[in-house]
């Protein structure tokens, strides 16, 4: 599964002039380009663009929306309201990787921030991560504390790199005791500690990455439609020498999840495939094989338990089950 390489320019230097005009050329760098892909969220979408219009805080924005063949009106509400942004309109659901790495192949920022279409950055947020990005040379990324709409940590936002001992932990621990010592057991970090850090792993729904770093490793693997790809590129970048950096002094809001509502896939499967993707390419058959089998007895167990739940009416366990069983190519982008 390989990565996209970024065209490396500045305004002076031009590598790879194919795809990049006369008038990009003489423009100045701005600070950041803020990647945004939507797929069918017009509504968050808008209050998206408009928290960066309002926060951005002095910097200069460079602002491209993917939009991956919305029906609901997305990219003529872009067009309309917010002429600043560069729009890219998609035939099809190309999914979060392709659709980013397109806004990449196409961005000029110093650094690139990946958003998604149902965040919301804060006052403050833009500037502290590129203050803390120009002040950390060896920084290849870092993202701000991302919280829920009632104002607490979203869990599942940062975490450690997925191993076998993990995965049985994840699975078959409560989560009482997962929930101590994260560090060992799960794949996420579920303490909401508030010191700044290096992380395995962000986050792609509010992610700062250094354009030279992206330049060295490359862009978000293609062949990942959905899910796991911010953790093979935080992997990517850890390798190289670069380090990945938790901010929880600024934040970030993300509803999350609110594409996935809209439509029918998959997504626990779609999640599960991701991992055994990410582990695959970084293992040896066996260990990737052993992985494959802890994580789909889990699974297995864990949708006993939803049929249970679902048999009895709670913890919506039908519904888990429904989305696993539908075509997991139907998923969002975002």
């Amino acid at each position: 599964m390989a990565s996209r390489k970024l065209p490396c320019y500045d305004e002076h230097t031009v590598s790879d002039r194919s795809s990049i005009s006369p008038e990009q050329v003489r423009t100045p760098v701005p600070d950041i380009s803020v990647i945004i892909v939507n797929w069918n969220l017009r509504e968050y979408l808008r209050d998206c663009l408009l928290s960066l219009r309002r926060h951005r805080g002095g910097l200069e924005l460079e602002t491209i929306v993917v939009d991956n063949a919305s029906s609901d009106g997305s990219a003529a509400m872009v067009e309309r309201e917010f002429p600043e942004a560069m729009l890219i309109r998609n035939s099809e659901n190309a999914g979060f990787s392709k659709a980013n790495n397109q806004a990449m192949a196409r961005a000029r920022g110093r650094y690139l921030f990946l958003l998604n279409n149902d965040a919301l950055v804060y006052e403050g947020t833009l500037p502290g991560l590129v203050g803390f990005m120009d002040s950390h040379p060896g920084a290849g990324a870092c993202g701000p504390r991302i919280v829920n709409a009632d104002g607490t940590l979203q869990v599942r936002s940062k975490g450690y790199y997925p191993n076998i001992r993990r995965a049985a932990a994840h699975f078959f621990l409560p989560a009482r005791v997962r929930h101590r010592r994260s560090g060992s057991l799960g794949f996420y970090e579920f303490q909401d500690r508030m010191d700044q850090r290096t992380v395995d792993w962000l986050s792609g729904c509010a992610l700062m990455v250094r354009r030279k770093t992206v330049e060295k490793v490359g862009m978000l693997d293609a062949d990942v439609f959905m899910y796991c790809e911010d953790i093979d590129w935080c992997y990517r970048m850890n390798r190289a020498g670069w380090q990945v950096w938790y901010m929880p002094g600024v934040s970030a809001l993300h509803y999350g999840g609110r594409s996935m509502k809209r439509q029918s896939g998959r997504a626990v499967a779609a999640h599960a495939a991701g991992l055994i993707a990410f582990y695959s390419k970084y293992h040896g058959t066996l260990a990737a094989m052993l992985f494959r089998l802890v994580l789909l007895t889990g699974y297995a167990a864990h949708g006993l338990g939803w049929l249970v739940g679902g048999v009895f009416g709670r913890g919506g366990g039908m519904d888990k089950l429904r989305r696993m069983g539908s075509g997991r190519r139907s998923g969002p982008a975002s």
